[in-house]
Order: structure tokens, then C-alpha cells, then sequence
């Protein structure tokens, strides 16, 4: 099984982090002690921090940025939320970009769940793009460790898209209706499951390497295969004008990814019959690869990955194909006609790292 398992590389989407704009809250939000003040001070300091790090430093400084303003930012909240004898200033609003848009073009938000929901999705996204960094420098030596890493900071980033579907975005009344498209229900849900598609095919790809049986490779595969499926139908079921401003590479991934790792479940049950000799059912499943549909993406490092993962499932067909004609003289399966349909594990073995909110820095502020 030498031919599956190289390239070492996997389909990522480069995302461009939300940026926003600097925010003073000691000045907007009067306080009496100055304990209050500090409070606010360096909530101001450690998002302000986070806004520099976004534009300048890498995705890791990003997640360790983000670790240092969340709580920060729950305590503003819990300080804040219901505080009748609380006065401000000015008014409190928050600018984010989107990824929709461009940098220099902001949406705003006057609520400071809009604020928390933003800043988990480019903790989420950092993650996500961390995992992306880690596959292009991952090789044939340092594969085993960077494997373990990615489907880390996936299966993190996962829990965290999670975390935003199901209990802030919940919480958050009276949404505006210009909000960006990561205030979104679809677009956390669409991330959850591609995260997790990524890990369950950097984890067959593990499995591979160690020999495991073809069959439960296939299952895995097809998990992931039905994952990415599902993020597609998240993010076409965002409104219509939102899933047109949508990054191309973004759709266009998504729909190579369903496309790849469903010919990877086939493949590895034409390998499975075949390792069983039957031979007719190989040539049955290799039948319905299709590639096709693939268009040929104008990043050349997406390109080239998707070339040899394409180049690694064809090898293999043509190579069972040779070997029929001057070995086996077996006629193909009738698809119809197939012991087996694509299915996934009765439990999935790559599951989310549950996101749970870190304890607020402070507690009140007067």
C-alpha cells in the first residue's frame, strides 16, 4: 500500500483573520475605584494586543493572544451585562471585518456578545490555520508528530465553533441584522464539521502508515467524506447573498474535499475486496471514482497537493486494472450490484475538544 501513502499534505483553506479597531474602555465606561480602572486598563491592553498580533504576528501568537483577552473579556461582561448603576462615557461599539469583505471595510456592534463571538472566531480560525501551517512544513520524518498536532488544534478549534452555535450565539438577543457572516449560525456549524472532515482524514492518513485494516480506513474516509458534505450544505444554507460574498477557494476547497475523500472511501474498499480476492468487487468501487469535477485551483500549493492526491487514487485504479488484465480475467461488479455501501465507524473516533469558557479575570467593576 505504498502508493496511498504519500502526499503527506492535506487540503487547507488559508483564512484571513477578522481584523478590528482599537478600543479604550477605561475611558468609555467611568469607574470610582481605581481597581475598576486597572480592571479596564488592561482589558483595553490585552485586546488591543490581540488587534496588533492579528495583523502582524503568527496564527500561534494569535491563539496565545486570544487566551489572555477572553477572560479579560468575561469579566467585562459579567461587570458589565445588568449593571443599571453603570455609566458610560460615549457609547460602547466594537468593528470587525469579515471575511467576506474586505480588510478596510468594518461591520459594528454595540453588544458585548457581538464582541465575544467575533473574538472566538479568530481563536477558532487561528486554530484552524495553525493546523494549516503545521501540514506545510509536515514531511515523511516529522509526519507521526505534526499529525498529532493538527488533529489537535482541529479538534480545538472544532469545540470552539461548537461552543459559538450552541450557547453564545443562542444568547445573543435582538441580533442585528448587518452582522458579519461569522455571526452566523451556518458558518460555525459549516467550520465544526470541516474541522473535524480534516482531522478524520489526517487520521486515516495515520492509519495507513500503520498498517491498519483497509476496511477500517474506508470508514474513516467516509466520515470525513460525509462531513465535508454536511459543511457545504452549512454554508448553502446561509442566506443567498451571503453565500455569493463567500471566498471562491472556500467553496471551491469544500467541494474538492467531498469530492477526494469520497474516492478515497471507494479506494480503500477496492482494496479491502481485494485483500479478500475479490477482485470483481475492486474493479466495482474503483469504477465510480470520478475526478472530474475538480476544477484546478489558481493557488499553486493547493494545486500541487491536489494533483498527488489525485495522482495516489488513480495509480491505484490503473494498477488493479493491469493486474486484472494479465492475472485475475475477472469482470467487473455491476455498482448496483455491490456487498457494500460507503459507511462510516458505529462511533466516530475523532471527536471535538470541548470548549469550556475560562473563569473571568474580575468580577465586578464600580
Amino acid at each position: 500500500m505504498n502508493q496511498v501513502e504519500k502526499p503527506l499534505k492535506f487540503l487547507f483553506i488559508n483564512f484571513e483573520l477578522p481584523q478590528s479597531k482599537r478600543v479604550q474602555f477605561e475611558k468609555i465606561i467611568r469607574t470610582q475605584t481605581p481597581q475598576s480602572s486597572t480592571h479596564l486598563s488592561q482589558t483595553s491592553l490585552s485586546r488591543n494586543e490581540l488587534i496588533i498580533i492579528i495583523e502582524k504576528s503568527s496564527f500561534q501568537s494569535v491563539i496565545t493572544a486570544c487566551e489572555k483577552y477572553i477572560p479579560d473579556l468575561y469579566g467585562l461582561m459579567i461587570s458589565v451585562e445588568d449593571n443599571n448603576s453603570l455609566r458610560l462615557n460615549e457609547q460602547l461599539s466594537f468593528s470587525w471585518s469579515s471575511i467576506t469583505g474586505n480588510k478596510s471595510s468594518f461591520y459594528s456592534g454595540f453588544s458585548l456578545r457581538f464582541e465575544l463571538i467575533m473574538s472566538l472566531v479568530v481563536y477558532g480560525l487561528a486554530h484552524y490555520n495553525r493546523a494549516s501551517e503545521i501540514n506545510d512544513c509536515s514531511n515523511d520524518s516529522n509526519f507521526d508528530e505534526n499529525a498529532k498536532l493538527m488533529v489537535n488544534h482541529l479538534k480545538i478549534a472544532a469545540g470552539i465553533f461548537n461552543f459559538i452555535t450552541s450557547v453564545e450565539l443562542p444568547r445573543w438577543m435582538n441580533l442585528p441584522e448587518d452582522r458579519p457572516t461569522e455571526c452566523r449560525q451556518g458558518f460555525s456549524l459549516a467550520m465544526y464539521e470541516l474541522c473535524l472532515s480534516t482531522a478524520l482524514s489526517i487520521t486515516a492518513r495515520k492509519a495507513v502508515k500503520q498498517s491498519t485494516s483497509p476496511s477500517i480506513i474506508s470508514k474513516l474516509h467516509c466520515e470525513a467524506w460525509q462531513k465535508a458534505e454536511m459543511t457545504k450544505q452549512f454554508l448553502k444554507d446561509l442566506e443567498n447573498s451571503l453565500y455569493k460574498k463567500l471566498p471562491k477557494s472556500l467553496k471551491q476547497i469544500v467541494s474538492d474535499i467531498i469530492i477526494i475523500e469520497y474516492s478515497k472511501t471507494l479506494m480503500f474498499m477496492a482494496l479491502n475486496s481485494k485483500a479478500q480476492g475479490k477482485i470483481s468487487d475492486a474493479l466495482g468501487y474503483f469504477y465510480q471514482v470520478n475526478f472530474s469535477k475538480i476544477k484546478k485551483p489558481s493557488n499553486t500549493k493547493i494545486s500541487t497537493i491536489l494533483n498527488s492526491i489525485v495522482n495516489d487514487v488513480t495509480l491505484e485504479q490503473q494498477a488493479l486494472s493491469r493486474e486484472n488484465e494479465v492475472i485475475y480475467f475477472e469482470k467487473r461488479t455491476d455498482v448496483n450490484s455491490l456487498p457494500e455501501k460507503p459507511s462510516p465507524m458505529p462511533k466516530s473516533i475523532v471527536n471535538m475538544v470541548t470548549y469550556s469558557p475560562p473563569l473571568p479575570s474580575f468580577m465586578s467593576i464600580n
